[in-house]
């Protein structure tokens, strides 16, 4: 009852949506599991000739932009990416590195697919992945760099949506104790740096 008063109440206006009272109807579908492999080879998550190479993706949008697409103020969680030189008409996304799935959430138009991580210290990380047509995988399956989570849109199956869908929205993140929802709601700069890190540098520190 109380998330739908909360709903309603941000329909009309009446309440700013937070983390704090927007998680709750994003919770049901995480799994807390655990993976078993250690993720130790990083990989960028499309097909391409060399998967370390950051040559192999051209960047649409970066982490940290201030946009107004959804709520006013939002900043953008992620790096919006394609591949540079695509193989296919559809174009598979896979997995980083070892991990397991944790959460599949969202509906056609915005599939999300996040896979938890687990590092050589024994901390967890995550890797997100938004703006899914197609999704391959299972809650609680475990994954590796070879595993296709899932497919993009296609620009035609984009514009049916009345959207911009077609690429990908890829999130590293140091928590998701939100399930989610800090992908799309405002927040500030202490915020965003506290639950996700930079794309762009994380790449470039574990991708070689």
């Amino acid at each position: 009852m109380k998330i739908i008063i909360l709903l309603l109440c941000s329909m009309f206006g009446l309440v700013t949506p937070t983390i704090e009272n927007d998680r709750d109807r994003w919770k049901p579908y995480y799994l807390d599991v655990a993976p078993n492999k250690v993720a130790d080879n990083w990989f960028l998550p499309f097909e391409s000739n060399n998967r370390k190479s950051v040559k192999s993706i051209k960047i649409i949008s970066i982490f940290g932009d201030h946009r107004d697409s959804y709520y006013k103020g939002h900043i953008h969680t992620a790096i919006d990416i394609n591949p540079a030189q695509p193989k296919s008409r559809l174009i598979p996304v896979l997995a980083m590195a070892a991990g397991v799935v944790c959460s599949i959430h969202l509906g056609e138009n915005q599939k999300t697919v996040v896979v938890k991580h687990k590092l050589k210290n024994g901390s967890t990380m995550f890797t997100s992945y938004k703006h899914l047509k197609e999704v391959y995988v299972k809650n609680g399956q475990q994954v590796d760099e070879k595993t296709k989570l899932a497919r993009l849109f296609t620009s035609a199956e984009s514009k049916k949506y009345g959207g911009d869908y077609h690429h990908l929205h890829l999130e590293i993140r140091k928590k998701f104790d939100d399930y989610g929802c800090g992908s799309w709601l405002t927040m500030n700069n202490t915020q965003l740096n506290e639950r996700f890190y930079n794309p762009q540098n994380f790449i470039k520190a574990n991708i070689k």
